[in-house]
């Protein structure tokens, strides 16, 4: 058999499994318990119309490696896809050195769910209307004012210590294993600040006024709360928009990545979910795999200066 008949059934079998794909159900892995990562995936899995559903399982662990992994280590045949974010995929490589995947390799980038703004938000009987004042709170009382993450190594982690360094202030770092955590602690006053990866997971406690937000990280105002000023206006350059992006192992068929691709783009064109998204402050992602591959890998170098600049040591 020469290489031209055997390439030419290569592509005719990849084609006809493209074309049967999904044949049973796709698992979608969201490597935390909860918080942005869950609401956007069970977002697209209620709405995939790809003849199978789409199964959520969350595996949480070890700040997103713990499900990251294992899809990684999956068959790269399209029943197994994750979430993916700035956090574990942009952060975490630079800080964590014993981190059993490579974000580079290990996948194949399929779409861009939704990008959201990093807000930093203080529990509601912290005495500041404004990051000054806050700033100046922490100033007065040094080691008393702690901060939240979801990990040592996430973006929140690495925008408390940024903010520490810039603004000159002696703050401690408390992680939690996720979201829903950190929110718990922040609640309950055992943490005074966090910087969410997005108003959706604090909106209905900022409505209430349990909590209050003071400043966003990013290049812009946020659509969901534009009365809110970035941390940039206020001095401090710190720009840290949340990404979340759905991923597969790599070496999936590229037919059935670009099948997938277009499913995310035709869920986060309904209507109701860009309500849904502007309402949590989030936008819906526009980027397909190619242009996606190239913004994770701009991203995991922008990173990588940010962490070296904030001096957080690699472990």
């Amino acid at each position: 058999m020469n290489w031209i008949l055997l390439l030419a059934l290569l592509g005719a079998h990849t084609a006809a499994v493209a074309q049967d794909y999904p044949s049973k159900p796709i698992r979608l892995i969201i490597p935390f318990p909860a918080g942005s990562s869950d609401v956007l995936g069970r977002t697209f899995a209620q709405r995939a119309a790809l003849g199978q559903p789409v199964v959520v399982e969350n595996v949480p662990g070890a700040n997103g490696a713990i499900g990251l992994t294992r899809t990684a280590r999956s068959a790269p045949d399209g029943y197994t896809l994750s979430m993916a974010a700035t956090a574990t995929f942009a952060v975490s490589p630079h800080i964590n050195l014993k981190l059993s995947y490579d974000p580079l390799k290990d996948f194949v980038p399929i779409a861009m769910h939704a990008r959201t703004t990093s807000v930093l938000v203080v529990n509601g009987n912290v005495p500041a209307n404004s990051v000054g004042e806050l700033v100046a709170l922490a100033k007065a009382s040094p080691g008393k004012f702690n901060y939240a993450s979801i990990g040592t190594g996430s973006t929140n982690h690495l925008l408390g210590e940024l903010f520490r360094r810039a603004a000159g202030i002696d703050i401690i770092h408390v992680p939690y294993k996720g979201n829903a955590p950190g929110l718990t602690a922040l609640l309950a006053g055992e943490v005074q600040f966090f910087f969410f990866p997005a108003f959706t997971d604090s909106m209905p406690h900022l409505r209430s006024g349990r909590l209050r937000a003071l400043g966003v990280a990013d290049s812009r105002r946020s659509a969901a709360a534009k009365d809110i000023p970035t941390l940039t206006e206020l001095g401090y350059d710190l720009v840290a928009p949340a990404w979340f992006v759905m991923v597969a192992p790599a070496g999936t068929p590229a037919a059935i990545v670009q099948r997938l691709a277009a499913e995310v783009k035709r869920v986060n064109e309904l209507d109701e979910v860009k309500r849904f998204l502007a309402e949590q402050g989030a936008e819906p992602g526009s980027m397909g795999p190619e242009a996606l591959a190239e913004f994770i890998g701009a991203e995991h170098a922008r990173y990588g200066r940010m962490i070296r600049e904030a001096g957080i040591k690699a472990e």
